[in-house]
């Protein structure tokens, strides 16, 4: 029962994880519907692939006819013999068949190209679920952040509330002798009751985030996730790749149309059994036909075709102009990242010593309360100074952990391996 216990509190303990957080959206069905784009891309790319297989049919049919129609073809020479011999001629009115049909592509260049193109195509449905997958690893850290902060913002007020709680414990006694105004009172009263505003407008805040990281990962989040951001590297970004990829097989595009236009050799070999009653002795009886033999399609002439050459040609294009514009645009968004990072650097260190000042300030203000040397608002203004300065160091922190998010997310890496 003990051993138990301690296995499900470890469980529960590793649920709180940032690195067990971002693996468990790949349980969800949202990341499973993602690898499915890869799955249809790969039958496809076999239903392509199977094309260049032998084609085998089992053939059957019942017809009927106005006149008497051949059953197979007759030679002049035989069909003068049988009818020297009173034989039955192979004509008849109803002929019943069974047989097959076999047909195998021997050249269609057309075919390869797609192959090739195909390739392309699954490389680059392969990055977009990756790249899916970042996209939701760094939503939930964004997610999280959010949620730090807010349970950071949510004690800073808790911490307020207890601290005008001790001074108004304190004040009360100077009230009840009548020392004190009861003004101060009431004022600190309304002070606790607008905190305690904030803190239920708060809980419906990290009530939402906390929905929505459970969409996400399917893992109910009641306490601040611990957050460890190491130093990302510069790297290739990751949203040209898929591109890159399709630019390829749009080049495998253009080419599969144009080698519409080159002939098409094609192996075909059918045989049936014929039925039916002869014509001439009404007998029944029962013919075999075969034939076999290499045919070439060659399209001399197809406007249409001509259409989607040029239709290709631009997609291509489109393709290459849109690797140029999301580079350019990348570009830009590291280097506001960057800059970004920087600032909040240097503002998180300013906020802490604020931090330390703001603490010794407000210690000296309830004093110089107490003693009646400050007004209610005056010490209540330390009093916001503090839980603001607290508040503003949390959402920076929450800031920066999604910039850096953003920052991982467009170079590709590993978010896993990122956040500690």
């Amino acid at each position: 029962m003990k051993k138990s216990l301690l296995f499900l509190l470890a469980i529960s303990l590793e649920a709180t994880t940032i690195q067990t957080l971002l693996s468990a959206i790949k349980n969800t069905p949202d990341y499973k519907l993602d690898t499915i784009m890869t799955k249809e891309v790969k039958i496809e790319k076999k239903n392509i692939q199977n094309s260049l297989y032998p084609k085998l049919n089992l053939t059957a049919s019942a017809e009927h006819f106005s006149i008497p129609t051949a059953m197979r073809s007759l030679p002049p020479t035989e069909s003068a013999k049988i009818t020297a011999t009173n034989g039955s001629l192979p004509f008849s009115q109803n002929i019943y068949r069974i047989g097959f049909n076999f047909s195998m592509p021997l050249f269609v260049k057309e075919i390869y190209d797609k192959k090739r193109k195909m390739n392309y195509i699954f490389a680059s449905t392969k990055y977009t679920q990756k790249i899916n997958l970042l996209k939701k690893q760094a939503s939930l850290i964004t997610l999280i952040s959010n949620l730090n902060y807010s349970f950071k913002l949510k004690e800073a007020l808790i911490q307020q509330k207890n601290s005008i709680l001790t001074t108004y414990k304190s004040l009360k006694v100077g009230v009840d002798v009548g020392r004190i105004p009861e003004f101060k009172l009431l004022r600190l009263q309304d002070s606790l009751n607008q905190i305690d505003i904030k803190i239920a407008n708060l809980n419906q805040n990290i009530a939402k985030l906390q929905a929505d990281i459970f969409k996400l990962t399917k893992q109910n989040i009641t306490t601040p996730i611990k957050l460890y951001a190491t130093k990302i590297t510069k790297g290739e970004f990751i949203s040209i790749k898929p591109l890159k990829e399709k630019l390829k097989a749009d080049k495998y595009d253009i080419k599969a149309s144009k080698d519409k236009n080159i002939p098409k050799v094609e192996l075909k070999i059918s045989a049936n059994r014929a039925f039916g009653k002869a014509y001439n002795t009404n007998d029944m009886i029962g013919e075999n036909y075969a034939s076999g033999g290499v045919y070439i399609t060659w399209a001399i002439f197809n406007k249409q075709n001509n259409s989607q050459i040029e239709k290709s040609k631009v997609q291509y294009l489109k393709t290459s102009l849109n690797i140029e514009k999301l580079t350019k645009d990348l570009t830009a968004d590291i280097k506001k990242i960057d800059q970004l990072l920087f600032e909040i650097n240097k503002s998180i260190k300013l906020t802490l010593n604020s931090l330390a000042l703001k603490k010794e300030l407000l210690k000296s203000a309830k004093v110089a309360f107490k003693m009646d040397r400050m007004s209610v608002d005056e010490y209540l203004k330390y009093e916001d100074d503090l839980a603001t300065t607290k508040a503003n160091l949390a959402s920076l922190v929450a800031t920066k952990n999604s910039l850096i998010a953003q920052k991982a997310l467009i170079y590709g890496k590993n978010l896993e391996k990122v956040f500690k």
